[in-house]
């Protein structure tokens, strides 16, 4: 895959679409990074189209160079169904309408949120499949000023994953009314949004910070994957969560 998203972005300066400026300087790991708040609203405006597209977080390829702060997202879905998707979910956030090239190959949309300008920029990797590249246009020293926005109940820099991030390690069930219950091997976590008690089999069990969820995206508290015999361990990608027999390198969000 990373052959093919280098050869698509070689594709996209060439097409002339507005690409965020590369980064200068070498990046932390995603596990420890701080976030300055043109960044914060990065990875809010990642949770809504991540929900709207059923995309996956992935890890922004370093031969890339994106800008700081920059979120890559996998979207199993077309070119003119994600220009769809997308721009009615940032509605009149968007600056202009989708720049695109003849081949229909890349598209771009600028948005406007808070103070910061964000590049919402579309690769097509193969016929079902589309790289989401999220970078801010502004300067650190000019987003620093500004707030970064945030779902409500999510504590800044503590790292975050999506439900739909942890496929293949833990199952995520939607119970209703803001519950959830995750499942891992004979281990059941059932956690509320908004609460740090959750119940781990027929006891309970206090988070360190609760879940969110806005409706559609669950945020899960990265250290409470541990209370399901999850481990955890920094990678230089992300970090290797291993439930059970089942493992997987995940970028946390942190807000």
């Amino acid at each position: 895959m990373l052959t093919r998203i280098a050869l698509t972005f070689s594709m996209l300066v060439a097409s002339g679409l507005p690409l965020a400026s590369a980064q200068t300087a070498t990046p932390s790991t995603p596990a420890a990074r701080t976030v300055t708040a043109a960044s914060g609203e990065v990875s809010a405006l990642a949770v809504e189209i991540s929900g709207a597209v059923k995309g996956r977080l992935i890890d922004c390829p370093a031969q890339l160079k994106l800008s700081t702060g920059s979120v890559c997202l996998y979207s199993q879905n077309v070119l003119p169904a994600l220009r769809t998707l997308i721009r009615s979910k940032v509605a009149t956030r968007a600056v202009g309408a989708w720049k695109t090239d003849p081949a229909d190959k890349a598209s771009s949309l600028l948005l406007r949120t808070g103070n910061a300008t964000i590049s919402v920029l579309l690769a097509r990797l193969s016929a079902q499949e589309t790289l989401v590249i999220l970078s801010p246009l502004q300067t650190q020293t000019q987003a620093a000023a500004t707030r970064p926005a945030m779902p409500a109940g999510i504590v800044k820099g503590e790292p975050y994953v999506l439900d739909t991030d942890l496929k293949g390690l833990v199952t995520v069930a939607n119970l209703g009314s803001g519950s959830y219950r995750l499942t891992s091997g004979s281990t059941v976590l059932t956690l509320s949004s908004g609460k740090r008690t959750a119940t781990l089999g027929s006891g309970t069990v206090e988070l360190a910070n609760p879940a969110v969820s806005d409706g559609r995206n669950l945020l899960i508290p990265l250290n409470s994957l541990r209370s399901l015999g999850c481990t955890l361990t920094t990678a230089q990608a992300g970090v290797a969560v291993s439930c059970g027999t089942a493992s997987a390198t995940i970028r946390p969000i942190v807000f």
